[in-house]
C-alpha cells in the first residue's frame, strides 16, 4: 500500500531523532516486523513497528499491523484507533477493514462489523477473508440467506478452501436444501478427505435420508485415512451413535483400538469392503500390491495333483472376481464359486469361467452341500476368520473322502497370539501355525503341508502368510 511522503515527514533530516532512514531501511525494519509478529514474537514485533511510526506515522500498512498486535494484547480500543487510522490515510484498504471488522465483532459490536466486513468487499471483491467473517456472524444472527451469499462469494474465489464448502453446507441444511447440501459437504472432502466436520455432517445428512450405506462410504473412507489417529477414534464413536451396531465401524474399532475382537468379520463388514473395492479389486491388489496368493495355492495343488484333467467338483471358496479361476480350471468338471459381496460376484460372472456362482456366507453355504466336492481352495478368505474351527468343520462335511482342502492364511507368532489368531489394524486376522494344525485336526483333517510365502506387500512391506493343504481321510475315523 502506498503512502504519501509529505504527511510522513515528522523530523527534518537530522535532529534528537537522528538521520532519517532510508525508504530501504524502513522496507527492513518492515519486514523484520512481519517476521517476528509472524513468530508470535510480539514485544519485537511492536518495537519495530514503533519505530517506523516515529518516522513514518501515517504509514497504513504499519498501523493496520500494530492494531492486529494490539488486538492480539487484549487491547481492543487501542487496536481500533489504529486501524481507523489506517483507513482514514488509505479509504480503499479493504484488510484493513476486514481486521477491523474483527476487532468490532470481539466487541460484540456485530452490526458495526458486518458493516466493516461489507465495506472490505465493496473495495476488494476477493478479500476472501471478509466473506467468511462476514457470513459467520450473519449465520449466528439467523440471518441464513445473508450468510449463505457471504459464503457463496468466498467459494467463488477460493474454490479449493474445504472449510468454506463445509460451512456452504452447514447453512444449506439449515435451509432444509439438504440435495445442495449434500453436494457442498462433497466438494469439502473432494478437497480434504479427512475433513471431520464435513466427515461428519455429511454422513449425518444421508442417515438422515436413509441412505445408510452412503454414510457408512464417507466415514469408512475417513476412518481408513486417518489410521490410528484419535481423530478416527472419535469419528467412529460417532459413527456407532449414528448408527448403533454397525457392522464396519465395530470392526475397525476392534482392529485399531481394542475393541472387543469379534470371532470372524461380521458379514455386513465383509460384504461393504469388497463391494466397495469391486471394480479397482484387481487393479489394486495385483497391481499395486503384488497379490501372489492364487499363484501359490496353484503351485501347491500342481505338486500333489500332477497334471490336470478336468475330473473334480471344486470350490472357490471366497471367489472374489475369480482370479483363482483361471487356476482351478483345469482340475474342474464343475466349478463352483462362492462369495459374500454381490460386486464380486458380479466382476466374477464376467470372467465367464465359473458353471456356477453362489452368492452366500462361506460356513452356511459349506453346510448345505455335504459330500459335494473333491477340492476346496481358498485364496485369503480365511484371513477374515479368527476362530476357524466352525468353517473347516464346514469344509470337512463338503469334501469327499480323499478331497482336499488349499488355503492361504496370514502368519503371526504364539507370543503376539496366545489363542492362535490375531486381529491385525488392516482388519484381516493372522494365525500360528501351531494353532492350524489343531484346528485342522480338530475338524478331522489332516495336514499334508505347510509352507511361507509372501502374498502381498502391504505400507512396502511384504505380508507372510501360509499355504496350506488339508486331506479328508479316505475312511473317517
Amino acid at each position: 500500500m502506498s503512502h504519501d511522503e509529505n504527511d510522513d515527514q515528522s523530523t527534518g533530516s537530522s535532529g534528537a531523532l537522528g538521520s532519517r532512514p532510508s525508504d530501504a531501511q524502513i522496507a527492513e525494519w518492515l519486514s523484520q516486523a512481519i517476521a517476528g509478529h509472524g513468530r508470535g514474537n510480539l514485544i519485537e514485533a511492536q518495537t519495530l513497528y514503533e519505530r517506523i511510526l516515529t518516522y513514518r506515522p501515517h504509514y497504513p500498512e504499519v498501523l493496520n499491523f500494530l492494531g492486529i498486535l494490539q488486538q492480539q494484547r487484549g487491547q481492543s480500543v487501542q487496536a481500533e484507533l489504529l486501524i481507523r487510522r489506517a483507513i482514514a490515510r488509505a479509504p480503499g484498504y479493504a484488510a484493513a477493514y476486514t481486521n477491523l471488522g474483527n476487532v468490532l465483532l470481539i466487541q460484540g459490536r456485530h452490526e458495526d462489523a458486518i458493516a466493516a466486513y461489507r465495506q472490505a468487499v465493496r473495495f476488494k471483491p476477493d478479500e476472501v477473508e471478509a466473506c467468511v467473517n462476514l457470513g459467520a456472524v450473519l449465520r449466528g444472527l439467523g440471518r441464513l440467506p445473508e450468510a449463505l451469499d457471504a459464503y457463496q462469494q468466498a467459494s467463488a474465489w477460493r474454490p479449493t478452501d474445504a472449510n468454506i464448502h463445509y460451512h456452504r453446507g452447514l447453512i444449506l441444511a439449515e435451509l432444509s436444501r439438504l440435495e445442495d447440501a449434500i453436494q457442498a459437504l462433497r466438494a469439502a472432502l473432494q478437497q480434504d478427505a479427512v475433513h471431520l466436520g464435513a466427515v461428519r455432517a455429511l454422513g449425518t445428512l444421508l442417515h438422515r435420508r436413509g441412505e445408510v450405506d452412503e454414510a457408512r462410504i464417507v466415514f469408512g473412507n475417513a476412518v481408513f485415512q486417518l489410521g490410528e489417529a484419535e481423530e478416527a477414534l472419535k469419528l467412529l464413536q460417532y459413527w456407532l451413535q449414528l448408527i448403533p451396531d454397525d457392522p464396519i465401524a465395530q470392526h475397525r474399532l476392534a482392529a485399531w483400538f481394542g475393541g472387543e475382537k469379534p470371532a470372524r468379520a461380521s458379514d455386513g463388514y465383509v460384504t461393504y469392503l469388497f463391494d466397495r473395492y469391486a471394480d479397482c479389486f484387481d487393479d489394486h491388489l495385483v497391481g499395486e500390491l503384488g497379490y501372489q496368493a492364487p499363484a501359490v495355492i496353484g503351485a501347491r495343488l500342481a505338486e500333489v495333483l500332477g497334471t490336470p484333467s478336468a475330473q473334480l467338483d471344486v470350490l472357490d471358496a471366497g471367489c472374489g472376481t475369480g482370479l483363482c479361476q483361471p487356476i482351478l480350471r483345469p482340475y474342474a468338471r464343475h466349478l463352483t464359486g462362492v462369495d459374500l459381496s454381490p460386486g464380486m460376484i458380479q466382476k466374477a460372472r464376467e470372467r465367464d469361467g465359473y458353471d456356477e456362482l453362489v452368492m452366500a456366507e462361506l460356513t452356511a453355504f459349506l453346510n448345505e452341500r455335504p459330500g459335494a466336492y473333491d477340492l476346496i481352495a481358498s485364496a485369503d478368505t480365511v484371513v477374515y476368520f479368527g476362530a476357524l474351527e466352525s468353517v473347516l468343520a464346514a469344509a470337512t462335511q463338503a469334501l469327499r473322502p480323499g478331497g482336499w482342502l488349499a488355503f492361504t492364511a496370514e502368519q503371526t507368532t504364539v507370543d503376539a497370539a496366545p489363542e492362535g489368531h490375531f486381529l491385525n489394524k488392516s482388519g484381516r486376522y493372522s494365525h500360528t501355525a501351531e494353532y492350524l494344525e489343531r484346528a485342522l485336526a480338530g475338524a478331522g483333517l489332516e495336514q499334508v503341508t505347510r509352507m511361507d510365502a509372501t502374498l502381498r506387500q502391504e505400507n512396502n512391506q511384504p505380508v507372510v502368510g501360509h499355504i496350506v493343504l488339508a486331506r479328508k481321510p479316505t475312511i473317517m475315523v
